[in-house]
């Protein structure tokens, strides 16, 4: 078009040196509308016609894709993250296969998309892709490619045990009309976390005891030892062998040889997540030193060692608490018969009751218990002493409570005393009790004794109300 250069610029100089003379003659000013657009339409056409172009072909601009990815909410990078679960595989918690989406305005020529993988720290095998190469016909908009991680398949990645970072994706290069040249890309980032063992302790009932130790006339009664069973736990497996080590505090020094621990080493082997059964004692020569009622806290701490560098401790869950009380008390209360229990015969028996409650207290060994036999009671506390009439071994007592309003008429603490001769008395302490219609109670030594008196405190509803009494032995 070059060569109608000096045609188009002669015709809209013309036109206007024209236009512009004829404005004196007023005979030619009627045709001041044809000069004008001659000039307007000559300078036009000269402006858009360069090399070989086309006059009027539309303008398309520079083309610029956007990236969908499945399941990013339209970013152009996905990010996930691989957690090591309790068995020591690995977990991501999305896909890493994808479909990746890249839109492009129509244009009027064929585009050709290539595709190439992004692959950080991922085996080349584990990876594949549906298309390297996708052509475009003019007109069309979109271009897909699928980039696969083989089954999902992270296990790989499992053996790094450090923190690392792992990419899968796609670089797309175009070719085609006003297409940009710099290659787009998008992918799915994994962050992958290191690996760690944490070490734990795990109680057969919690990781606190409570340890009640009776203390009559200078020896601890209790039967039972302090005594706790539990294991060491890990939350994932190791390659090496974990080695614990316990440490006691709130007992002083001098009496740290009197715990036992057993087995005396403490191991769980490479690729298990617990130890044997542990058991931890102690004597109870700690509340022997004086002759007051006493309440200890032990901490029992756990430490784990291993050529592992994984492992480490739970600092929350790693140790027991074990809270001992002494106390002046020479029974416990139990929610029911022990097995070995025989009832005493109690033909000939007597009763002495509290001359502020109301009833008869020979009513609590007329063999009519339960919650609604005959009963004492009161609006408050009282007490009522059994007279067996002979000296009788005493290893359990029990009570039955009447029921008021719905509900049992137990009283909230119970203290028992014995006597030989009505005259000299042996408080045996006092418990406290739930509300129940039975309360059982069992005493760490066996009681040569006549009479038993019993005192009853604390409402649970209307009244402390009584239908029968148990003297029980061993078989």
């Amino acid at each position: 078009m070059k060569a109608h250069y000096k045609l188009f610029l002669s015709l809209a100089i013309g036109s206007f040196v024209t236009f512009a003379g004829c404005l004196k003659n007023k005979n030619m000013k009627a045709h001041y509308k044809l000069f004008l657009s001659l000039a307007i339409g000559s300078f036009v056409t000269f402006a858009g016609c360069q090399d070989d172009e086309v006059v009027d072909l539309v303008k398309y601009p520079v083309n610029q894709p956007a990236i969908t990815i499945d399941g990013a909410e339209g970013a152009s990078k996905a990010m996930l993250t691989a957690v090591y679960k309790s068995d020591g595989t690995l977990e991501l918690d999305g896909p890493a296969t994808r479909t990746y989406t890249f839109h492009f305005a129509a244009s009027p020529e064929d585009a050709t998309v290539t595709f190439d993988i992004i692959n950080t720290n991922i085996p080349k095998e584990n990876i594949e892709i549906s298309a390297t190469k996708v052509v475009l016909p003019a007109g069309s908009t979109d271009a897909s490619v699928t980039v696969a991680l083989k089954d999902e398949d992270f296990s790989f990645a499992a053996p790094n045990y450090d923190a690392a970072t792992y990419e899968l994706g796609v670089k797309a290069s175009v070719e085609g009309y006003k297409i940009g040249t710099e290659p787009i890309e998008s992918k799915v980032v994994i962050e992958k976390e290191a690996y760690s063992a944490s070490c734990y302790v795990v109680g057969e009932n919690g990781n606190s005891a409570t340890f009640e130790r009776a203390f009559s006339q200078g020896t601890i009664v209790n039967p039972d030892p302090i005594s706790y069973t539990f294991k060491m736990k890990l939350d994932k497996p190791v390659r090496k062998d974990v080695k614990v080590k316990l440490a006691t505090t709130g007992l002083g020094e001098q009496f740290m040889n009197d715990i036992t621990v057993t087995p005396a080493e403490i191991i769980i082997p490479a690729g298990e997540r617990e130890s044997a059964d542990i058991t931890w004692s102690i004597t109870d020569d700690f509340l022997l030193t004086t002759a007051d009622p006493e309440t200890y806290t032990l901490v029992v701490t756990a430490s784990a060692e291993s050529e592992d560098p994984v492992v480490g401790d739970n600092k929350e869950e790693n140790f027991l608490t074990f809270n001992v009380s002494k106390v002046f008390r020479n029974f416990g209360y139990v929610s029911d018969k022990v097995a070995n229990w025989i009832e005493l015969d109690k033909t000939g028996w007597s009763v002495e009751l509290d001359p502020s409650a109301r009833g008869n207290g020979n009513t609590l060994i007329d063999g009519k218990g339960g919650s609604n036999g005959n009963d004492v009671y009161k609006t408050g506390d009282f007490w009522f002493v059994v007279d067996m009439k002979s000296e009788k071994t005493m290893t359990g007592l029990g009570i039955d409570y009447y029921k008021n309003s719905g509900s049992a008429s137990s009283p909230k603490k119970v203290t028992i005393s014995t006597s030989i001769d009505n005259e000299t008395w042996v408080t045996q302490g006092t418990v406290d009790t739930p509300q129940a219609y039975n309360h059982y109670f069992q005493f760490f030594t066996p009681q040569n004794i006549r009479y038993v008196k019993v005192e009853l405190a604390e409402r649970y509803n209307g009244y402390i109300d009584v239908t029968e009494v148990y003297v029980y032995n061993a078989q």
